[in-house]
């Protein structure tokens, strides 16, 4: 693993932080010495999580927090800097969709929940957080996209697909690079995490899986050292831009 001291102290928000990639990830920066803020739905899984950081010597606060929803989102990222001191680096990594659909069999209010939880919670947290970011020295947004987004390779969700092409990043970077801070994106492949262990058979995972030239599908620490990466100082001149993580598989 790639050591970024400057990331000691820094405050990390991490949304959809109780499972897969984002809790992989929060776990990342807690290594790397991060005050890392828990920020999800699953008290369950966050507690399951926190646990498993103090367990490597480090301490995470965990804030229960509806993404979809705006009251819950400012008390949550007020609860983070009340709490932590301050807020330095946002991910913002809930999201996913229910099942494989199509167009035709989508129905509109599983289509509004799809949108919701994977565009609307990016509109709402990086609202909430740009305040906080703005006293920053080294202010940064993480967005997590797909591979879905960026070129339809598989079958998923149409809400899902369309949500992961428009997450905001560019229209962040503008806005918010005067202000010296960066944003970014992540566009991952279909990644070995409980959520994609429950949708997809393991032909499936041996089917995508060949398509992909390094021949494997990608592990969440994949996804968080990339994470890692774009908040570090040697990233500060990067903005704008959607990291493609899928070992090859698009390749744009």
């Amino acid at each position: 693993m790639a050591i970024y001291p400057e990331l000691k102290g820094r405050v990390v928000a991490v949304t959809g932080a109780a499972q897969g990639i984002g809790a992989v990830t929060a776990r990342a920066f807690a290594k790397q010495g991060a005050r890392v803020a828990l920020l999800d739905i699953d008290d369950a899984g966050m507690k399951t999580v926190a646990e498993s950081i103090a367990g490597d010597g480090a301490r995470a606060v965990s804030i229960r927090v509806d993404v979809t929803d705006e009251k819950s989102v400012e008390r949550a990222i007020a609860g983070v800097v009340s709490g932590l001191g301050g807020l330095d680096v946002l991910i913002n990594c809930a999201g996913g969709y229910g099942r494989l659909s199509s167009v035709q069999d989508m129905a509109p209010a599983e289509w509004d929940h799809t949108i919701a939880l994977n565009l609307r919670s990016v509109f709402l947290v990086s609202r909430a957080a740009m305040p906080h970011l703005k006293k920053s020295k080294a202010g940064r947004i993480i967005n997590v996209s797909s591979i879905s987004g960026r070129a339809v390779t598989v079958a998923s969700s149409p809400a899902y697909v369309s949500a992961k092409a428009a997450v905001l990043t560019r229209y962040l970077a503008h806005e918010l690079g005067p202000d010296g801070i960066t944003a970014n994106a992540i566009a991952p492949i279909t990644t070995l995490t409980p959520r994609v262990a429950a949708l997809r058979t393991e032909a499936d995972v041996e089917r995508i899986a060949s398509l992909v030239p390094l021949r494997r599908l990608a592990e969440p620490e994949d996804h968080a050292q990339a994470m890692l990466f774009l908040a570090s100082d040697a990233a500060s001149y990067i903005n704008g831009v959607t990291l493609d993580v899928n070992g090859g598989r698009l390749m744009m």
